[in-house]
């Protein structure tokens, strides 16, 4: 049993060692995905090994360390996305609705037929932007219905899995759609404006994930989200970055984009908003996010139950509040980081 015991610790550690290599090949970029998963695992190997207590070989002791030492960094990144953890965006109880802003977003899953569910969430919900991904002629035809009450779109139905369908019931302005590293990898910008009058720049992406059959290589996704990352850190006014990232909330780049960006998360301290997969509850990871500027506050999350796609929607209820600005500093990159970020950018594309 120690044997077996042996094995399957080598194992794991072996997953945690390729995630911390610095390599844009899918195989490293995606062993950052299990996190959750692992923990369980190394637990239960812990378990495992106090079975045997005391271990007497030293090679049996040095894997034992080894679990323990895992399991320590594990917690160290998954503990941000925890209640133990401190609030990142402070929740807003005075309510000002001139100023408030609801986003809908899903990737609905190109294949799934059940356009009437994702209506039916829409219209419960009543979200004043909405963000639909994988979307194509079929899908953009099956929701055409919301532009009856979101006149303000930007609509690239697409047959590769990358369509993008959006509405505003909010004046849209300067709105349009980018190539930004492939010219078949759209992503939106525009500026939206708020009741109030007050605006908002607006970025909504879906980055291309390092999988086997698509790219082998996470250089495109990096590139882009490092792109966005220095637009919204230059940007004067408030502004929200969304869409599905497909990239864990703890990997290194999305921590990177955080800090370029100086966006906040509205996740950090509340939950991990597990967002796929919707089929499986064992293999769920928090792949769709809102990221806002420092000026908004947080009314409401939360994940929508399953709509057929693969992909659980999100609803983001936030509010425009300046007073807010100086109680949620958050992180900042340093030079290194911002570097490390600039290089991103200069790198090609791969696959």
């Amino acid at each position: 049993m120690e044997i077996v015991l042996s094995i399957l610790s080598l194992l794991l550690i072996s997953c945690l060692t390729l995630s911390l290599v610095r390599h844009d090949f899918w195989l490293y970029k995606i062993m950052e995905y299990p996190r959750l998963q692992i923990v369980v695992l190394v637990l239960t190997m812990i378990a495992g090994w106090f079975c045997f207590w005391p271990l007497e070989l030293l090679f049996y002791k040095i894997i034992f360390g080894g679990l323990i030492l895992s399991m320590c960094y594990l917690f160290y990144k998954i503990l941000p996305y925890t209640s133990l953890s401190k609030i990142e965006m402070h929740r807003v109880d005075v309510r000002d609705r001139g100023n408030e802003l609801k986003i809908f977003s899903a990737n609905v899953y190109q294949e799934n037929k059940e356009y009437g569910r994702l209506l039916e969430q829409v219209k419960n919900e009543d979200p004043d932007i909405i963000f639909l991904l994988e979307t194509n002629a079929a899908w953009a035809e099956g929701v055409a219905s919301l532009e009856k009450d979101y006149p303000y779109t930007l609509l690239l139905p697409l047959e590769n899995t990358y369509g993008l369908l959006f509405f505003s019931r909010l004046k849209l302005e300067r709105g349009r759609v980018n190539f930004l590293v492939k010219d078949d990898i759209p992503s939106i910008e525009a500026v939206i404006h708020l009741p109030s009058g007050k605006t908002i720049q607006l970025w909504g992406l879906h980055p291309e994930p390092p999988v086997p059959g698509e790219n082998l290589y996470a250089t495109a996704k990096n590139k882009e989200l490092m792109i966005v990352a220095f637009k919204a850190k230059k940007c004067t006014s408030p502004a929200i970055v969304f869409g599905d990232l497909n990239d864990v909330a703890w990997s290194h780049t999305t921590e990177l984009f955080r800090k370029t960006s100086e966006l906040l998360d509205p996740r950090r301290g509340r939950g991990f908003y597990n967002t796929f997969s919707a089929h499986h509850w064992y293999i769920r990871f928090p792949l769709d996010y809102v990221f806002c500027s420092k000026e908004f506050g947080l009314v409401a999350m939360k994940r929508m139950p399953k709509n057929g796609s693969d992909h659980f929607a999100t609803l983001t209820h936030i509010s425009l509040r300046p007073d807010l600005i100086e109680p949620q500093e958050g992180r900042k990159a340093d030079k290194e980081e911002l570097r490390e970020a600039r290089e991103m950018i200069m790198k090609t594309a791969e696959g």
